[in-house]
């Protein structure tokens, strides 16, 4: 795009871009605090480099704006645009918020004027002997303890609205009319765009990558009050004590029994129970499938007690039996194949039917074919899931004959005594041996998990 550009723009063009980057990079760094004054400087460059080149960018589009006849208002042709009506949402919640500062504001002042009377900042307070700040802060709620986020919120969006209205108002015709401007934004929307999928990316890899860098560290270093984002020195010895420490084998092969056995009955059960809700034909089936749905909003922590109970009547405490047993039956998955079977003509199953197929039969040889990449998202998520489940397994289990990898690496804080050490980095080390298998599964089939979830979705 650049290249349909005149020189002049294009330099403009790459020096705002350069302008923003700079900016972004030196409000990176407020928080981490670098020795210097040097970070400060950034600011005035980075405007710099923004505000210069303007009146160069802008010069041709000024001039053609001027010779075309005005056909209808700025407030009207604001009021056209989509952006417009997420800028009035914007407002609104700026309101909202606005009014939750002010009520958390006075309810702040009230509750504080109430422990330390004639007080009217917190310090003052504080320097009263009767005042007890615990108890002051015990009686804030939620609205009044926070007022100063709501207030800084508020305005934060109020100053983004207002200078995309001015955007709007005062740039916006000046970009249509130079089709060379246009250009130069839409040059500047692909670099955003790009800016954001990076930025994305590196916050939701950055747990990852912490974790790793923290297995490679020592206990000291890892414990230190300013973080390091990368090594001074790499222990490699982390993980071989790991695997002194705990049977990290038997973790696996418990973890690898179970999370198949969960993954055969979730499918099994899922498949024979989305067939009969898709295309089985009997009274109280929507009942029934609302019920199942019903079980999607009740969480593990409200039923885990009588699921206990039932597990521990069938002396299945600490198997492998008590913790599959619970886990063999999901709803979500029910729910997905359901969908999948549903969107299945049925005149395929009549087909079927003629070839003297079976209920098994058809489900066998004409569902499960045609719905294959839902089938495989579901075993792929069932796995994942198996694999990383740690609060059933931590009720159930109570040997390592049973205990699974996830409940094993919080294992590992305890030394052969018993006793509980800061052993952060041999922690992390076993987290990462942990996920390998499921970050291998992940980027070998994210295709098949990505197609059967789109298909979900559109069902």
């Amino acid at each position: 795009m650049l290249r349909k550009l005149s020189k002049q723009k294009q330099i403009g063009t790459l020096a705002e871009i350069l302008g923003f980057a700079v900016l972004i990079f030196a409000l990176f760094l407020l928080p981490f605090r670098p020795a210097g004054s040097w970070k400060y400087a950034l600011f005035p460059v980075a405007a710099a480099l923004i505000i210069a080149p303007i009146p160069l960018m802008w010069r041709d589009g000024l001039r053609q704006l001027r010779q075309q006849p005005r056909q209808d208002t700025h407030w009207h042709r604001m009021r056209q645009s989509g952006f417009f009506d997420l800028l009035t949402l914007l407002c609104a919640l700026a309101l909202i918020l606005g009014a939750c500062w002010v009520f958390g504001n006075l309810t702040y002042h009230a509750t504080l004027n109430r422990h330390a009377p004639g007080a009217g900042t917190l310090d003052a307070a504080r320097a009263m002997p009767d005042f007890i700040e615990y108890n002051f802060k015990q009686d804030l709620n939620l609205i009044a303890a926070n007022y100063p986020a709501f207030g800084w919120i508020a305005l934060l969006i109020l100053a983004f609205v207002l200078v995309c209205a001015v955007y709007m108002r005062f740039v916006s015709p000046i970009v249509r009319a130079d089709e060379h401007l246009q250009i130069a934004h839409a040059v500047y929307r692909r670099v955003a765009q790009y800016a954001a999928c990076v930025l994305i990316v590196v916050i939701s890899l950055f747990p990852i990558y912490w974790m790793v860098i923290s297995s490679l560290k020592t206990s000291d270093e890892l414990l230190r009050a300013v973080p390091t984002l990368w090594p001074d020195r790499f222990i490699w010895d982390n993980y071989p004590n790991v695997l002194q420490k705990a049977p990290f084998d038997r973790y696996l092969l418990n973890t690898l029994v179970t999370t198949l056995a969960m993954m055969a009955g979730e499918l099994t059960i899922g498949v024979m129970a989305a067939y009969g809700f898709s295309k089985g034909e009997f009274k109280g089936k929507n009942v029934l499938f609302m019920l199942v749905l019903g079980a999607l909003m009740v969480p593990i922590q409200v039923t885990f007690v009588p699921i206990y109970v039932i597990i521990a009547r069938l002396n299945a405490i600490d198997t492998w039996i008590g913790v599959i047993l619970p886990n063999l039956v999901s709803a979500y998955f029910i729910f997905m194949l359901r969908q999948n079977f549903m969107a299945v003509d049925n005149s395929y199953i009549e087909a079927g039917k003629i070839d003297g197929m079976g209920r098994f039969g058809t489900i066998v040889n004409v569902l499960c074919p045609m719905c294959k990449p839902t089938l495989i998202t579901v075993s792929i998520i069932s796995f994942i899931n198996g694999w990383n489940s740690y609060f059933w397994p931590k009720m159930v289990t109570q040997s390592e004959a049973s205990r699974t990898i996830a409940v094993g690496v919080q294992r590992l804080k305890e030394t052969y005594a018993g006793q509980y050490v800061s052993n952060f980095n041999e922690i992390m080390a076993g987290a990462v041996m942990a996920i390998i298998p499921i970050v291998f599964l992940f980027l070998i089939l994210q295709k098949y998990i990505m197609t059967g979830m789109s298909k979900a979705a559109m069902k």
